[in-house]
């Protein structure tokens, strides 16, 4: 019976963690501020990162 409740137990949380886990990674994959819950009203200007520029200074 301890079996059962121990792997009971174990599922639920490796469930959970996965699941926790799977979301965050689509969540950052989309994009800081497409991923927010408020970006319909948010007030913070959007600001590109360096990677993302077309006129690196660094590149050969």
């Amino acid at each position: 019976m301890t079996i059962v409740i121990n792997l009971v137990l174990f599922l639920a949380i490796f469930g959970y963690a996965t699941y926790t886990l799977i979301k965050f990674i689509k969540k950052s994959k989309v994009g800081k501020c497409s991923s927010c819950g408020s970006n319909q009203k948010c007030s913070t200007p959007i600001q590109k990162s360096h990677i993302f520029t077309s006129n690196d200074q660094h590149s050969n």
